[in-house]
This record gives C-alpha cells, sequence and structure tokens, in this order.
C-alpha cells in the first residue's frame, strides 16, 4: 500500500514536471480578434493612418488621442500590416492580419496573433502583447460605436410617418432662426384651423445660396386627406413610409448642429448608402427659430436607400 503511494506520488510529481515543461517551452499561437463593420479599404483606414490609430490604441479612452508609448507601422499591403510598439525602451513588432468577414462580406475581421509559450501568455504575460491585443480589442469597440467613430448616436430606423404640411421662403441668413419660427407657426395655425390632427413633429431646413441669403423650408407631420388650397402658400407632401432613415440624437449648442449633419454624411458615404431627400432636424426641445446659443435636443434625420 505505501509502495503504490509512493509510485502514484512520483507519477503526479512526474506530470506536473512535464506541464511545467510544457508551459515554459512549446510555443502556441494565441490569436485576438477584432470585428470591424467596415469594407477592406475603410478598415485599412483605421490601421494605416496615424490620426485613426491614435483613436483606439490604448491608452485611447472613448476615441480621444493619447500617448503614453510609441506605436508605428513598418510595412503595409492591402490585408496586412506590421506595427512596431515601443514600450519601456523597448522594441516588438506585431504581424496584422486583415479579411472579409466569411459571415458578412461588407464587414471585416482583424486578427492578431501571436506565439507565446502558455507561462507567457497567462502567467507572466510580456506588457507588448498585453498592450497591443487589448488595444485590438479595443479597436473593434471604437468601430462598432456610432458614438464614438462619428461623435453621436446614430441609428438605422424605418420611416413610419404618411404626409406633412410644407412650406418655404428666402430671407437674409441673420433673419433665418426668426422666419422658421414664422413658417412653422404658420403651419400650426393652419392645421388647426383645417382640424387637421398635427402630431407635434416640427421639420427645419435650410439651403445657404450665398453668404447672405438662405432658402427655409418649414414642415411638420400630419394625418389628413385634405389638400391645402395652392393660394395657401402650402404644400401637403407625402412620406414614403417604410423606406430606411438614420437618425443621430443631438444635445446641446444648436450652433454646433451642422457637426451632426456632417457625421450622418460620412456614415452615408462609408455604408455606401444614397441620399433619398434632403436631411432635416426634428426637435424635441419646445420651441423653434433657435439662436446659436440656445440649449436644444433634437434629431437629425436623413432619408436614405
Amino acid at each position: 500500500m505505501l509502495r503504490r503511494r509512493k509510485f502514484l506520488s512520483v507519477l503526479m510529481l512526474g506530470m506536473l514536471s512535464l506541464l511545467l515543461l510544457v508551459s515554459v517551452s512549446v510555443p502556441l499561437t494565441f490569436t485576438t480578434r477584432a470585428f470591424v463593420p467596415f469594407t477592406l479599404n475603410k478598415t485599412m483606414e483605421q490601421l494605416e493612418q496615424p490620426q485613426q490609430i491614435s483613436k483606439w490604441f490604448l491608452p485611447a479612452t472613448d476615441g480621444i488621442p493619447q500617448t503614453e508609448h510609441m506605436v508605428s507601422v513598418v510595412d503595409a499591403m492591402p490585408g496586412y500590416l506590421t506595427f512596431s510598439l515601443v514600450y519601456d525602451g523597448t522594441k516588438k513588432q506585431f504581424p496584422v492580419v486583415v479579411s472579409r468577414d466569411p459571415s458578412n462580406s461588407k464587414n471585416c475581421i482583424v486578427s492578431l496573433p501571436v506565439v507565446n509559450t502558455l507561462w507567457k501568455e497567462f502567467i507572466d504575460p510580456d506588457p507588448h502583447d498585453d498592450i497591443m491585443g487589448n488595444s485590438i480589442r479595443n479597436l473593434e469597440r471604437f468601430t462598432n460605436s456610432t458614438r464614438l467613430y462619428y461623435g453621436y448616436p446614430i441609428a438605422r430606423t424605418t420611416i413610419s410617418d404618411s404626409s406633412s404640411l410644407y412650406i418655404t421662403t428666402s430671407t437674409d441668413t441673420t433673419k433665418s432662426s426668426i422666419q422658421a419660427g414664422i413658417l412653422l407657426d404658420s403651419l400650426i395655425q393652419y392645421a388647426g384651423l383645417k382640424k387637421i390632427r398635427y402630431f407635434g413633429k416640427r421639420i427645419l431646413y435650410s439651403r445657404h445660396y450665398n453668404t447672405d441669403s438662405v432658402q427655409v423650408f418649414a414642415s411638420i407631420l400630419v394625418n389628413s386627406t385634405a389638400e391645402p388650397k395652392p393660394s395657401a402658400g402650402i404644400i401637403k407632401k407625402p412620406v414614403t413610409a417604410g423606406k430606411d432613415m438614420l437618425v443621430a440624437e443631438y444635445s446641446g449648442p444648436y450652433r454646433n448642429v451642422p457637426a451632426v449633419y456632417k457625421a450622418l454624411e460620412q456614415y452615408k458615404k462609408d455604408y455606401s448608402l444614397v441620399g433619398a431627400s434632403v436631411p432635416y432636424e426634428e426637435y424635441h426641445s419646445p420651441g423653434y427659430g433657435f439662436q446659436p446659443d440656445d440649449s436644444v435636443q433634437l434629431k437629425v434625420c436623413f432619408p436614405v436607400f
């Protein structure tokens, strides 16, 4: 019995020694992957351009560039890059492979293969490996968040409204906010007078002809079969329900709203979408005819297909 116990003890010790030997001497490939919602060219931009790298390579925070160590691309070709990372005075290079996602050809998978022993991977990791692996994971987080990547939460929704009352006029640029309020007041009063059901949605869009003149478009969403008379200056327009629309939520000074339009335009370009009509503003905040310093809550909407 005692001899058997000794045998088992020696066997266990031998197995543990063998496992320890394997863990410190046998190289294995460990792969970190990031799923990126962009085409191959757009994904390569995130990995090649220094301005984009600084937004996701740690310690970048929520897309805000920071610098703690040096990272650069030393070699690049379609679908393959080599990163050089200098940390604590030492340098290490990492190959990165970019491939199309087999489940969605419009998306890509970014793979970081690192050859390590089990001991170095889980017990005594190289800080270079940790920084590079965590940065690749952060690339997925950054590119899959419209708030981080474009600056605003952007959603794809379906248009559900049926029709709108619409009016437009040209005015001086300095008077555009006042004129917008006058136009919306006219539409709301007309809807009340004609007993047209008004949903409370107020929409504005403007088009600048030059530095001094602007065309202001105002609209309210309604549910009615009545057709306004041409003499009223108000047009009833159908809204194509069931079509796609990009919607960006915004809260802040009204003067910054043009940046939201720019973000939607970039999103449309990145995902190869085509505008179905002009983008417009839909207000959550009460009132209209806002001044640049007014704080507003609104949605910028962009019908697309």
